[in-house]
């Protein structure tokens, strides 16, 4: 089953206090997430993209994905809808689900 990307209006707004560097790390990681969806989440494949690439459940329906420890992105599936809700460090995706 093919899975689809989609963007969270509060995602858009969770990158505005990001820095530049940390933007294009963000844009990476969507990437990645696109080839990991599109190739029927074959991790090797991200893994060209980045590879540092990791995606992990966190606690049903959210998961996190990453390349760098310091930025990670969170998304929340249901189905094969996976949406991108916040980017932001560990301890703001850990304020996120508290």
């Amino acid at each position: 089953m093919p899975l689809y990307l989609y963007l969270q209006p509060s995602f858009e707004r969770s990158l505005k206090p990001l820095g530049y560097e940390q933007r294009e790390i963000t844009g990476l990681i969507l990437e990645a997430l696109e080839v990991y969806y599109s190739s029927g989440s074959d991790l090797s494949e991200a893994k060209k993209i980045a590879p540092r690439f990791f995606y992990k459940q966190l606690r049903r329906p959210y998961y996190e994905s990453g390349i760098e420890r310091n930025i990670r992105v969170l998304l929340r599936r249901e189905g094969e809808r996976c949406i991108a809700i916040l980017a932001g460090n560990h301890d703001q995706i850990r304020q996120f689900l508290a």
